[in-house]
């Protein structure tokens, strides 16, 4: 470059600078511009899809306008340029015009790349071996094009401005930190400091000599819209929603899979856009004041996309802390924040805490020596049958006592099938004498309950079975198919499951052997058992066809074990004579009993209750009969 182009090029800038001082916009022309802006002003962003696409677009044109500031050749119009910038932006606008490019950081967990227009997190991809289902791809926690994160103000005379209108030059960057700054000259600037650690981004944000500036209704938002990553849409977006913890409250979410919005009244701890198996999750050191907006948004008939999502947040200038990685409970809990391992949903109340504290233990355990996830299923199902076991006992040993008894409670329903009242009182009364008590089977079932419904939560939200198959399943966290229909049955699909299939079928066959086993006299009013014993199987085939195979795995193997054991305990265990003699010796024994028994007590407030009933109804029928008599 020789001296007389080093020359133009100061005397174009000196011209450049004095003429933007000489057209400066006077007090009557801001407000002038601040009357038309405030004219102009649109309605708060809607949480549609379109408005992200919309601001993409206004991004866009933004940075046509910044890119003509920065060719202009003549002077006059880069002048004017600027100027423009000046009015739409005030003091701000010399920080829009740069270059943008993206900075990375990057480990062995996740890549977080930076864009200099806005200086905030662009993309989040997975980097430790997740995949989107069918491809090599890794998982991106959202997709670019139509998701955005800002923090915006007020600014008198002009309107909103934010971080992404500004440019944000590169101050310093590292293996894992970069330094991002706006700067607006007269030791006015925005610094962001990006640090990445493991899963885990923590940026700091300065308003240096801007604080009073930007401190017009400040507020954080993030537009995110969802990639599809799993096999089944339907299921990953029964499982996609925004979870939150309020200051004070539980962890709590919007709808899952359904469009929903929430005001807060409480300040937010943290908020997470939970998507099945993954989540990109916002916290900070001081909670965020109350009157956050969050949104579920449905992407209509959009295949492409699970859920889009939208936070709109109180902002004071505190840190932010973002999370984007699987959820996964120990990954989750060294965020330190409180409740965070709830966003993967084991269930609520008892079920959570037998999940989180008793099988997920046990799944840990096994799984440090089976690596195959289809064994840990089946030995897990053994583990937690063998504990049952005794309960399953108890069980059985009820309902064989239930079944001696059966021939003489078919007789007493049979007799007295016309006198409800008569007829309980026999039944109690051979309770009694037997020492037979009905509710005996019933307890160990109501104690099953708690560990087989939180079964039902755990293996859907454990991201361990994704993407590991078995047999023919290619995905234990996702459903299995052996045959694809060329027509779609409603609820059931278009596939069929072979798990799905095998767990009906041994739910059918446990259910025969059940009702076989157990004592069932027909009584009116009560439902016909081997109706719904054909019923169930088949409404579960509809139920579970869809959901994780490895969950109808852990039933089908369930089933078959309970089985098993059934068998098992009718052929070596349970002797029908030695329980026939003791009954008999139990009818002996009633006979000189002196003390009342729990039967005898229940018989006793049954006819107690017969005979208040009886006075109630001669008392009506006394004043019934003294009406007719006046």
């Amino acid at each position: 470059m020789d001296r007389n182009t080093i020359t133009g090029l100061v005397l174009m800038m000196a011209l450049l600078l004095g003429y933007q001082w000489y057209i400066a916009p006077s007090e009557e022309e801001l407000a002038a511009w601040e009357a038309e802006q405030a004219a102009l002003q649109a309605s708060e962003d809607s949480v549609a899809l379109a408005d992200l696409q919309a601001a993409q677009t206004q991004r866009e044109a933004t940075q046509a306008l910044q890119q003509g500031m920065l060719m202009a050749a003549d002077s006059s119009e880069s002048a004017a340029l600027q100027a423009q910038l000046a009015r739409q932006y005030g003091i701000f606008g010399a920080a829009v015009a740069g270059n943008d490019r993206d900075h990375v950081l990057g480990n062995d967990h996740v890549l977080v790349a930076f864009n200099t227009r806005g200086g905030m997190p662009v993309s989040a991809r997975l980097t430790d071996g997740y995949t989107r289902y069918g491809s090599d791809e890794p998982i991106e926690l959202w997709v670019r094009e139509a998701s955005s994160m800002n923090v915006s103000w007020d600014v008198p005379g002009v309107g909103r401005v934010g971080f992404q209108d500004l440019h944000f030059g590169v101050v310093s960057q590292g293996t894992n930190e970069l330094v991002l700054e706006a700067n607006m000259g007269r030791g006015q600037a925005i610094r962001l400091t990006h640090q990445l650690k493991g899963y885990q981004l923590e940026t700091d944000v300065q308003f240096i000599g801007l604080d009073r500036a930007t401190e017009s209704n400040r507020r954080f938002t993030w537009e995110a819209l969802g990639h599809r990553n799993e096999k089944g849409l339907d299921w990953e977006r029964q499982h996609s929603a925004i979870y939150y913890l309020e200051q004070g409250e539980e962890r709590d979410y919007l709808s899952d899979g359904k469009e929903d919005e929430e005001t807060l009244e409480a300040p937010l701890e943290w908020l997470a856009f939970k998507q099945n198996y993954f989540s990109a999750l916002v916290s900070s050191p001081q909670p965020f004041a109350a009157g956050a907006r969050l949104a579920n948004v449905w992407p209509a008939e959009d295949t492409s996309y699970v859920m889009g999502y939208v936070a709109e947040l109180p902002y004071d200038g505190q840190p932010l802390h973002f999370y984007f990685g699987p959820n996964e409970l120990a990954n989750l809990e060294e965020t330190g924040l409180n409740e965070v391992g709830r966003i993967i949903d084991y269930g609520w109340w008892i079920f959570g805490w037998v999940n989180r504290n008793i099988i997920l233990p046990i799944y840990n355990f096994i799984a440090e020596y089976i690596g195959n996830l289809g064994l840990i299923v089946l030995l897990l199902t053994l583990v937690i049958k063998s504990v049952l076991f005794p309960i399953t006992w108890k069980n059985y040993l009820s309902s064989a006592k239930m079944r001696v008894l059966r021939p003489e409670m078919n007789e007493i329903n049979e007799r007295l099938k016309d006198d409800a009242m008569q007829r309980q009182q026999e039944t109690m009364e051979l309770y009694r004498k037997t020492g037979v008590n009905p509710m005996a089977g019933c307890l160990p079932g109501l104690l099953q309950m708690p560990i087989l419904y939180a079964m039902f939560r755990f293996f859907p939200s454990n991201i361990d079975l994704r993407g590991q198959s078995f047999l023919w399943a290619d995905d234990l966290g996702a459903y299995d198919s052996i045959l694809t229909l060329p027509f779609s049955i409603p609820v059931y699909g278009s596939h069929v499951s072979g798990f799905s299939l095998l767990m009906a079928a041994s739910m059918f066959l446990y259910m025969r052997l059940t009702m076989a086993n157990q004592s069932m006299p027909t009584q009116p009013g009560m439902p016909d058992m081997k109706t719904i014993q054909n019923i169930m199987p088949f409404t579960m085939l509809f139920f579970f066809n869809s959901f994780a195979s490895g969950l109808s795995l852990y039933y089908f193997t369930a089933n078959i074990v309970s089985i098993g054991q059934m068998v098992a305990i009718k052929q070596f265990f349970i002797d029908e004579e030695k329980i026939k003699a003791k009954i008999e010796a139990n009818r002996s024994q009633a006979k000189d009993r002196t003390k009342p028994s729990f039967m005898e007590r229940l018989q006793e407030a049954a006819k107690e209750q017969e005979k208040k009933q009886k006075e109630l109804q001669a008392r009506k029928d006394d004043v019934r009969s003294k009406r007719k008599k006046k």
